[in-house]
């Protein structure tokens, strides 16, 4: 999650801020299965991923959610935004180095952008959501800053080797799991002072662990900083056919190993620990594929979509193209997006709350995930409509440039 650098003069491409905008839906539909909490003392929460289904021959409405959310959403939507965070290294690294910018000041730059960043990730899991995702893409950054000046052979070959770690990440994870265990108890507890008290020591675990969480994350980091450097995002036409073929090849592969997953939460399939374990390994590197497959058919439609400003720089027309608009308004200010999910989640579902977590099916966690990332759309609407950055991004801003130089800079169209 970036702060963007917003207005026509930054010469924003619309395509990795749409890609943002849409996957923070997929983050709202994933991570509303932490909250979701069961009355009594044994029940437990509804751990909706990897076997926690109906486990019926027949299969009901949230056997085909289960089974779809491992095929579109689970494991795609958090490499998707690490692919985007190397990408948006690489394109940094690409602007200072027009500017003529020393390398040393490049990475300079670099690290104190991502070592704020991981300041706010650490503060919103010790204070809103202990399950932050910031904190990785975080250390993420600061791991790329160190690599801006290698070879796009040696990224290429760093990330063919961490898929291996990635695989065996996502086995781990299968292997190690505990269903109908509360991933964070501070989140399902019906006490507001238990609550405060068990987020800090949950949050700073989740930092603490963010570093080994880069097993998962690195090979998409490393192809995100390669690919930005044949500016595949910016210049799609070009390549069309090849790139289209690429992404019908990833998301292939990813809705294929998909299905094997979505057996799993639905207790279909019932295999044993190494089976589930290379199943689920699998389908952690051709999920994370499946992003990368995303990401190309969006930059083909902002491609397509995409009109030519008097200075050059390309924009996206509200009027003519309102969804893309708009998913790209949330993607410029996606760590606002994503801060608001918390706080409308920390407000709507917990027991000490309105309680709207309590046994909350899979088809109904849907619709509310996705009525909670709709609230987040709006609002970067109305603050695009007003030429506004996001508050998150303002914050950081000012933080790794400084007051005034924070302050500065073009703002985005009030309208478009």
């Amino acid at each position: 999650m970036s702060a963007p650098r917003t207005g026509p003069a930054a010469a924003r491409v619309p395509a990795p801020d749409v890609a943002r905008g849409l996957m923070l839906w997929v983050i709202a539909v994933a991570n509303i299965s932490a909250w979701i909490w069961a009355p009594g003392p044994t029940d437990g929460p509804r751990d909706r991923p990897l076997g926690a289904g109906a486990g019926t021959a027949a299969w009901t409405a949230d056997d085909v959610v289960n089974t779809a959310m491992s095929m579109f959403v689970d494991g795609r939507g958090f490499p998707l935004f690490s692919f985007l965070v190397g990408y948006g290294v690489g394109q940094i690294a690409a602007r200072e180095a027009a500017r003529g910018t020393p390398l040393p000041l490049a990475r300079g730059l670099l690290l104190r952008r991502y070592g704020w960043l991981l300041v706010v990730g650490a503060l919103h899991a010790c204070l809103l959501f202990p399950g932050d995702i910031i904190t990785a893409y975080a250390f993420g950054g600061l791991f790329l800053a160190l690599l801006i000046a290698e070879s796009t052979a040696t990224l290429v070959i760093l990330a063919a080797l961490g898929s291996v770690l990635m695989a065996l990440y996502g086995a781990a994870s299968w292997a190690v799991r505990d269903p109908g265990t509360a991933p964070f108890p501070s989140l399902v507890t019906d006490s507001v002072q238990e609550h405060f008290a068990l987020v800090p020591a949950e949050g700073l675990g989740v930092v603490a662990y963010a570093p080994l969480q880069l097993l998962g994350l690195l090979p998409m980091l490393l192809l995100g900083l390669a690919l930005s450097r044949h500016r595949v995002l910016e210049e799609p036409g070009a390549r069309r056919g090849r790139l289209l073929g690429t992404a019908a090849a990833c998301i292939g592969a990813g809705l294929l190993t998909g299905i094997g997953t979505g057996l799993l939460t639905t207790d279909m399939l019932e295999p044993s620990t190494a089976a589930g374990a290379l199943l689920t390994g699998l389908d952690s590197v051709t999920g994370a594929a499946q992003g990368i497959g995303y990401a190309l058919v969006v930059a083909l439609i902002c491609e397509r979509a995409q009109r030519r400003t008097q200075d050059g720089a390309t924009a996206l027309r509200g009027r003519e193209h309102p969804a893309l608009w708009s998913l790209q308004a949330l993607g410029r200010r996606s760590m606002s997006g994503y801060l608001a999910q918390s706080v409308l989640f920390t407000v709507l579902l917990p027991p000490f709350a309105l309680g709207l977590g309590r046994s909350l099916a899979p088809t109904a966690a849907l619709l509310l995930g996705s009525a909670v990332w709709l609230a987040t759309l709006l609002g970067a609407v109305l603050l695009e409509r007003r030429g506004l950055r996001g508050p998150a991004e303002t914050v950081h801003r000012r933080l790794f440039l400084g007051a005034a130089r924070g302050r500065s800079g073009p703002r985005p169209p009030a309208s478009a």
